[in-house]
């Protein structure tokens, strides 16, 4: 394993979690049973991860015509990243929730 895979696999841990854990997070925090909060999870934060989304997927563009091969690799490999990861969590993290409707206790006021 080179340098350039073993930066990759550090890398990668936060890309490929980084969309899942903020509607998870959406979905927690929101009211009522599995629709609505899904339903919430979505306009709460389902823009800001698009949006997040789009703009990583940009800036990883430019890295594809690098001559330095660790960049165009890198660029590649981001690029490919966030694209599954944003498309894991909207299409497949959400819908198993939707299907396992998971039961969430309503909690107090936490301090």
């Amino acid at each position: 394993l080179g340098s350039i895979g073993s930066t990759l696999i550090g890398i990668i841990a936060g890309f490929s979690v980084d969309y899942v854990v903020h509607l998870a997070h959406a979905y927690e925090i929101a009211k009522g049973d599995t629709y609505d909060r899904i339903t919430e999870a979505f306009s709460d934060l389902g823009i800001s991860v698009f949006n997040g989304m789009i703009t990583s997927v940009a800036a990883s563009i430019p890295l594809f015509f690098c001559q330095l091969q660790f960049f165009a690799k890198f660029g590649t490999f981001l690029c490919l990243t966030i694209a599954y990861s944003w498309i894991f969590a909207n299409f497949g993290f959400m819908t198993l929730l939707a299907q396992l409707k998971i039961p969430l206790k309503e909690k107090g006021c936490r301090l």
